[in-house]
This record gives C-alpha cells, structure tokens and sequence, in this order.
C-alpha cells in the first residue's frame, strides 16, 4: 500500500567492467636520450664503456650487471589493469 505521503521505493544496481590497455602492451613514456631505448642507455658501446668491461674481473658478468641496474619501471606505463565495480543506490 502506497499512502499519499510515501515515495515509492527504488533500487538502482549499477555493474561495470572498466579494461585499460586490453592487449597488455608496452607502453613506453622514457628513454635514453642516446640509443632511443627504454633499456639500454648505450654506456657499453662507448670506448669508456668498453674500456669498463674489458678491465672488469668477469666481463660478461659486468655486462649482464650493468644492464641490470638500467631496468626502470618508470620507463613504461601501466599494464593492463581490469577494474570491476557495483553500486547499489536505494
């Protein structure tokens, strides 16, 4: 029964499904002014660079260390990310 005075009740249900970069591509937003490269800034093909890993005690460690130190995260954006959401308003 409705009397004159009462609203009638609603309920309002709202789902949604929000996807960013659907395809999980590297979004790169930096790089190394030198190579263009978001992982390489180009140090080890300089002759100060190859001068370094040639006097290193294991080059190839010096190397696959030195490339190490250069990953940046800050270099990419985001990967994909899914966000699920409900809202109920009564």
């Amino acid at each position: 029964k409705n009397d004159e005075g009462e609203k009638a009740k609603t309920a309002n249900l709202n789902i949604y499904l929000l996807i960013n970069n659907l395809l999980n591509t590297q979004n790169v937003v930096r790089v190394y002014p030198f190579t263009g490269d978001p992982d390489d800034d180009g140090f080890l093909v300089t002759p100060e660079g190859q001068q370094a890993v040639a006097g290193a005690p294991s080059p190839e460690a010096y190397a696959d260390l030195y490339f190490l130190r250069l990953i940046d995260p800050y270099n990419y954006g985001l990967g994909r990310t899914i966000q699920l959401g409900v809202k109920l308003d009564f």
